[in-house]
């Protein structure tokens, strides 16, 4: 939901990451709120990234930015 979203965002803003809600239209599942972090330069960046979330209890799935 989009409260779901704002609530991770402010999280991550807590932890010092600055995020953005993006909405999604998926077809048979209605509207999806993402929250993205990002872009990163390079791999080694990004799995700093995904490491720190992690070790604060945010799940991430890596994605190639459109």
């Amino acid at each position: 939901s989009v409260d779901d979203a704002d609530k991770l965002k402010a999280k991550l803003a807590m932890l010092g990451l600055e995020a953005n809600v993006q909405t999604a239209a998926i077809p048979d599942k209605g509207v999806w709120y993402r929250v993205r972090l990002g872009p990163y330069k390079n791999a080694e960046e990004l799995s700093r990234a995904r490491a720190f979330l992690k070790q604060n209890g945010v799940e991430s799935t890596p994605m190639r930015a459109q």
